[in-house]
């Protein structure tokens, strides 16, 4: 796991700002190589081979290669070729050299990388069908630019200038999937996006992994339901031993639900005693901290190293805007700060590879809203309760954002089953532009990894085989345990009773109590939480402006904790409640703002 960095333009001294601006993505080393055309940048973070053994720019014949990520498949892969060191990216290399562009296609892993031929003066840059790596790029001052980081970008003089298409977006989902980003002049690769570009004749062609079709698993009388359910954990388990590649220690975020603890189960199964950590909170009720108290039952129960790290509110304060800064780009998330807490506590403890349980619910049906697989009631729940916008250009509609949805998505992909095209549209949508890279991010800030076992091709591209409806179908009799049903089913003879009879619930921060509370105990008005957010949007005047309001509207609106009569007077959540989602939208543009010095 690295950083990647390029310049079409020889640009020494500017190589360097940005290999300096990504140290943390690569604390092992850096390097730098560039001919009259292009200069290459890589810091490193060393995982399957000795260091020496991986600095960048890599060399081979006509080729040089700055690489970010894991072939999981790569002794697989490499077989065919004469190799002289036990790392992914010779293999990488040499796939392209024999291959092109197609070489990619038999990957299992992450990647984002720039692959540039001396001879014929073709670039190729790419990013994972996943989305699991970040590859951001510009063409300020006409000279195209890309990194593993927009700071790296910010260090060449890139204007810091919100786009104010991208934050329509953002206000009203929070988030920015697709091609944008919040700068002005910083774009992304989406997932899947190859582009090959001639430096010479200036050409440039696209492709994206993701329109390669899948071969559809038939339901007959080879493979039954009970045959799926077999295959399952047979596939998991595959995924879960590929991930274990490399020389460093590894830890996994153990969560106490379904997709964690069927990763615990498959480390168990293969031997192997895993790191495991959870998040809890302190004098919280067990509705916060059901996760945590049932992912150590179960790391004990599997004889499992466990360890928990406690946020309280104030350590939630003091990892807030870290956590932002870290990003990068806003986003709207109760939990970002508790993550960056405990993404340093395993650093702290000696972790270079984390694993997560990523991408479960969006292989597996596990939210309420794919029982109605439907882009437009998504995008409506996801702004909420959120107040119309007066100015018409921040304002969109419903419809523009599935028309910008729908500019972008790679279509190969689909088959034409509705659950299972809204799930292969959500992974490429939240999944990879707020949960994946949320994970890089917060984990590469610590020089740390992170792996998602589900989101291998082994896993996912069988989960995206089976037949929507199937994956709906359950056993279980109580809706709030009826989600991910074939992963429960498949795992109900593994895991303990505890886990898989346990209702979803989507771990969380307790923002809503410090901030609101509830009809029998509203949150004290000295909250420090309370105050803290305030004071973010009260420091603001330009994002008071941009957001259309003041802080008679923030404290009515947002901190409101007294109103539980709500706004249909009938005794539901009152308009504080209504409006989190909001609030946190709001604050979160305003730390990010002001970090990185935005001008509208």
């Amino acid at each position: 796991m690295c950083a990647i960095h390029g310049i079409l333009d020889k640009r020494p001294l500017d190589i360097v700002k940005m290999i300096e601006a990504a140290h943390h993505r690569g604390p092992d080393g850096n390097g730098k190589w560039n001919d009259d055309d292009i200069t290459l940048g890589h810091n490193l973070l060393s995982i399957t081979d000795i260091v020496s053994n991986s600095n960048q720019p890599w060399f081979h014949n006509n080729l040089v290669l700055v690489y970010n990520g894991e072939i999981y498949n790569y002794k697989e892969l490499g077989k065919e070729f004469d190799l002289k060191t036990n790392n992914d990216t010779e293999v990488l290399i040499k796939g392209i050299e024999k291959y092109g562009v197609d070489f990619l296609y038999k990957i299992d892993g992450m990647f984002a990388f720039a692959c540039y031929n001396k001879k014929t003066k073709d670039l190729i840059i790419a990013r994972d069908s996943n989305g699991s790596k970040p590859f951001y790029y510009t063409n300020f001052n006409n000279t195209f630019a890309f990194s593993s980081e927009i700071k790296s970008l910010l260090s060449l003089g890139v204007p810091r200038k919100v786009n104010l298409e991208a934050f329509s977006h953002y206000y009203n989902s929070g988030l920015v999937a697709g091609y944008l980003t919040m700068f002005k002049q910083i774009n992304k690769l989406i997932p899947g996006e190859i582009k090959i570009i001639n430096l010479k004749t200036k050409s440039e062609n696209k492709f994206n992994i993701n329109n390669k079709h899948i071969e559809h698993l038939k339901f007959n009388s080879k493979f039954s339901r009970d045959n799926i359910l077999s295959l399952i954990p047979e596939k998991l388990n595959e995924a879960v031993k590929m991930t274990q590649m490399g020389r460093r220690e590894i830890g996994l975020f153990l969560s106490g639900g379904m997709d964690s603890s069927s990763i615990l189960y498959e480390l168990k199964s293969l031997g192997i005693k895993s790191n495991c950590f959870s998040t809890s909170f302190l004098n919280e009720s067990n509705v916060y901290n059901e996760d945590s108290i049932l992912a150590k039952k179960l790391a004990e129960l599997y004889e499992s190293n466990f360890k928990d790290v406690v946020t309280t509110s104030d350590s939630w304060i003091d990892n807030f805007e870290k956590a932002i800064y870290c990003l990068e780009e806003p986003r709207q998330g109760k939990s970002y700060s508790s993550y960056f807490q405990t993404n340093k506590f395993l650093s702290d403890n000696g972790i270079t590879v984390t694993l997560t349980g990523d991408g479960g619910d969006e292989l597996l049906a596990g939210y309420k809203h794919h029982r109605r697989p439907n882009w437009k009631n998504k995008f409506t729940s996801l702004r909420g309760n959120h107040k119309e916008l007066k100015n018409s250009q921040l304002q969109l509609t419903v419809e523009q954002q599935v028309d910008y949805l729908n500019s972008w998505i790679p279509k190969g992909g689909l088959q034409g089953d509705e659950l299972n095209d809204f799930l292969y549209i959500e992974s490429l949508h939240t999944l990879s532009e707020d949960f994946l890279i949320r994970n890089d991010k917060l984990g590469m800030n610590f020089s740390m990894e992170t792996r998602f076992p589900m989101m291998c091709n082994v896993f996912r591209d069988f989960i995206r085989s089976i037949p929507g409806k199937e994956k709906l179908k359950s056993k279980f009799t109580e809706i709030s345990v009826a989600n991910k049903p074939l992963l429960r089913e498949a795992y109900v003879n593994k895991l303990p009773d505890f886990i898989i009879n346990k209702s979803k619930s989507g771990w969380r921060s307790p923002t809503d109590d410090w901030i609101i509370g509830d009809s029998k105990k509203p949150a004290s008005n000295d909250n420090p939480v309370r105050h803290y957010l305030r004071s973010l949007i009260e420091d603001n005047k330009e994002a008071q402006e941009l957001f259309e309001i003041n802080m008679k509207d923030v404290d009515e609106r947002y901190l409101n904790n007294y109103d539980w009569t709500g706004i249909n007077k009938k005794g539901g959540p009152g308009i504080g409640v209504l409006s989190q989602k909001q609030l946190f939208i709001v604050a979160t543009y305003c730390v990010w703002a002001k970090q990185y010095n935005m001008i509208i």
